[in-house]
């Protein structure tokens, strides 16, 4: 008697069901790779697998994890980004830019993609290429509060004071409630001789760190 595809078909979702639902993470990962193993080319489980691996630190096996399914599939978006992620964490910054470029190369307007680069350069000590990554990220994403935040240290950074008081403010539209930015705000004001009103956001800053 043969099996179905059908049949595969929901013995994999039966198996991601209950990996998602697992008590510990040991038990998740052994889940995950008996799927793999029959699945191998089963996109969400990989993912899944690599991002619980990412969540334990384990960013090695993670990346290891991810090249595997790459090297059937090189176009796999969601495995790229993540992968380039993850070497980015690792700084082994040229694998990590290559697969973000990839990225872009399937998807021009990957925003999450503009954002990792942003974040590879701004580690890399390169604020103008980090910059033109966030301002590309949030012109995708604009209402995703941490472009806003790296943005606006990258503009600081390079001196544009007025340009980040203003990404700032468009910040604190965006996330009322997150200290570090009125931290940040505080900083650029203080660089902007305004010591008062600087003063205002770091007590803001603080008032939220409390809650």
């Amino acid at each position: 008697m043969t099996t179905s595809p059908d049949d595969y078909a929901g013995a994999a979702a039966l198996l991601l069901e209950r990996a998602g639902a697992a008590a510990t993470p040991d038990q998740a990962a052994a889940l995950y790779r008996e799927l793999l193993a029959a699945s191998p080319a089963h996109v969400e489980a990989r993912l899944r697998f690599a991002q619980l691996l990412e969540r334990g630190e384990q960013l090695e096996e993670a990346v290891n994890t991810l090249s595997a399914g790459l090297r059937s599939a090189p176009d796999q978006i969601d495995w790229l980004l993540l992968r380039g992620t993850l070497l980015r964490r690792l700084r082994r910054y040229r694998d990590a830019e290559a697969d973000l470029r990839g990225v872009l190369r399937l998807q021009a307007s990957h925003g999450a993609a503009h954002f990792e680069l942003g974040q590879l350069f701004w580690q890399k000590g390169l604020a103008s290429e980090a910059a033109a990554h966030f301002t590309k990220s949030l012109e995708l994403q604009p209402a995703n509060g941490r472009v806003f935040y790296y943005l606006a240290e990258a503009l600081n950074l390079l001196g544009d004071l007025a340009g980040a008081i203003a990404v700032l403010d468009r910040a604190l539209e965006a996330t009322p409630r997150d200290g570090k930015v009125y931290h940040l705000r505080g900083r650029v004001l203080d660089r902007l001789g305004r010591p008062d009103e600087a003063r205002e956001m770091y007590q803001r800053s603080r008032e939220l760190q409390d809650l």
